[in-house]
């Protein structure tokens, strides 16, 4: 199982899992189909909801590519984006880096005015040793009338041949999103099930965590905490998220359910 989850503010963990390459998971080529559902509940007994779907392929050399589509609603606004996600893997001996790119853009409307959407980043992962990994990132957040930059660094360790513990600190600038989060989380892989962990805090701009046309003002500190459990079952992948942010006052929790189907799977290369 493969652990999946994204905020507006940060790259989906799973293919930063896929990137590292280290013994959490094997370097098979495959094509499969990711689909996701999610239903949430919010302060003032407002509420919401969304899905996504991707196709997802995976080379021999480790390198990624993926295009999608996702729809959110939530309470008076909702937009629709195309995704794409795509890496390029390379390195010889311990050392292996990934080159990675991801892209959600689309619009929508929020009280009967319309809205561009526009969530853009790149970066890299780089395996320095058997256990640690770096990754640095630079965002672009343009979802109207929130903007700026929102660059991130993290570590991830690997603690064990099925755990990975990671730490990641991002801070925004040169816009209004007034942002500086931090955040950890543990990933276990692992049969017959998988699991994760973690926790985030912070002050944060609401259109980064995709509260759109809702009325909580400037940035606010955000707490919040998540866990997630996975199981496969033959061809299928199945993963439950549950995931509750409190910014100071306003609340909101999320279910989420993850789907992976394994279309085609070649051979790991020796």
């Amino acid at each position: 199982m493969r652990p999946r989850r994204r905020l507006a503010c940060g790259a989906p963990v799973a293919l930063a899992v896929l990137l590292l390459g280290g013994p959490l998971l094997a370097t098979a080529a495959e094509d499969k189909l990711v689909f996701s559902a999610n239903g949430m509940s919010l302060t003032g007994d407002h509420g919401g909801g969304g899905a996504a779907g991707t196709w997802l392929t995976q080379f021999d050399s480790g390198s990624v590519l993926g295009l999608g589509v996702e729809y959110q609603q939530i309470y008076n606004s909702h937009w629709t984006n195309g995704t794409f996600n795509g890496a390029y893997k390379f390195g010889q001996s311990s050392i292996k880096t990934s080159l990675y790119a991801e892209a959600h853009v689309g619009s929508g409307s929020t009280g009967g005015e319309a809205f561009k959407y526009r969530n853009v980043a790149g970066g890299f992962i780089s395996a320095l040793t058997p256990w640690l990994s770096v990754q640095l990132e630079e965002r672009y957040i343009d979802i109207q009338p929130s903007h700026g930059h929102l660059p991130k660094l993290g570590l991830s360790f690997q603690l064990d041949p099925k755990v990975l513990a990671s730490v990641s600190y991002a801070q925004s600038f040169g816009g209004n999103l007034g942002t500086k989060l931090g955040t950890a989380r543990l990933d276990y892989v692992g049969t017959p099930v998988s699991w994760l962990i973690g926790a985030a805090y912070g002050p944060v701009a609401p259109r980064v965590l995709n509260l759109i046309g809702q009325t909580v003002g400037p940035p606010k500190t955000l707490k919040e905490g998540f866990a997630g459990v996975g199981k496969s079952f033959g061809p299928t992948d199945w993963q439950l998220i549950g995931d509750y942010q409190d910014l100071e006052g306003f609340k909101r929790t999320t279910i989420t359910l993850n789907c992976s189907v394994h279309l085609d799977k070649r051979s790991a290369p020796r």
